[in-house]
């Protein structure tokens, strides 16, 4: 009131350049404000078998709820890093098998792979595959669930489909749940015992490697081992291809609030 009071009466120097100032400084405001970024609008989906891109396309997030009709939505808000989603909403009552596989995997996936994928990649020429994988959750207790990678094998490396040959599945951890199959021998890989179990889904040969002792993270865990211990078995095929690296949780009983706070996977060598 008191600037606007001098500068009407007779436009003096001094009200004309606090009038010039408070002028500019509201442009600078304007100008700042139009500049500002919005916040970036967090990936999300419901769809039973939807899906998002993770680290600029190098993954992808996968829904997945294959073995219930129940609601479930992930999403990457909150994640740590830009390769990591959170079980936003589980709905789940399966008491007999998993509910889904919501998961971030690198590779080839029904014809589309991720960018720069060193896969598909003949298992005789599979070098190291390593990954590290850090996890939390869930918000409900009561939840059942298991947390664990999912590796697939096919005998053509351009599969537009279903996988063919082999899944390898290596559980880090578990509620009780188990997988397909029977349990066998115990094995020593990456400094730590793993039970292995060996059936077959719909046909497909599956062979899954249950830790032990369970743990949420791994670091560098030499996935090209177990690989290697599922072809001395038999399950695996040398000459078939490795098309993708999979990671995350099958829930049966609820799930909301499992988390991959970070995951990567790296291929070296042949």
């Amino acid at each position: 009131m008191g600037r606007g009071a001098v500068v009407g009466r007779g436009r003096s120097v001094a009200a004309a350049m606090g009038a010039l100032l408070a002028l500019l400084a509201s442009v600078v405001l304007l100008a700042g404000s139009a500049v500002a970024a919005p916040a970036p609008t967090p990936l999300s989906t419901c769809d039973k078998f939807g899906s998002f891109p993770l680290g600029g396309g190098v993954y992808v997030a996968a829904n997945n709820v294959w073995g219930a009709d129940t609601r479930q939505c992930i999403s990457n808000s909150g994640a740590r890093t830009d390769s990591g989603f959170v079980i936003d909403t589980a709905e789940h009552v399966n008491t007999t098998a998993p509910a889904g596989y919501p998961s971030i995997y690198r590779g080839c996936v029904y014809g589309y792979c991720t960018g720069g994928s060193p896969f598909p990649r003949r298992v005789d020429q599979l070098g190291t595959v390593t990954s590290s994988w850090s996890t939390s959750g869930p918000t409900d207790p009561a939840s059942t669930y298991n947390t664990a990678y999912d590796l697939w094998f096919d005998p053509n490396a351009n599969q537009p489909g279903r996988n063919t040959g082999a899944e390898l599945m290596v559980w880090l951890n578990t509620t009780g749940v188990q997988p397909i199959g029977d349990k066998g021998p115990t094995v020593a890989i990456a400094g730590a015992s793993w039970d292995v179990w060996q059936g077959t889904l719909d046909g497909l040969p599956v062979i899954s490697y249950v830790r032990t002792v369970g743990t949420t993270s791994v670091s560098n865990l030499p996935l090209h081992s177990f690989v290697a211990d599922a072809t001395t078995r038999g399950v695996v095929q040398p000459s078939w291809y490795l098309t993708s690296v999979q990671a995350g949780f099958e829930p049966w009983t609820g799930g909301a609030g499992l988390r991959t706070i970070s995951y990567s996977v790296t291929q070296k060598g042949r």
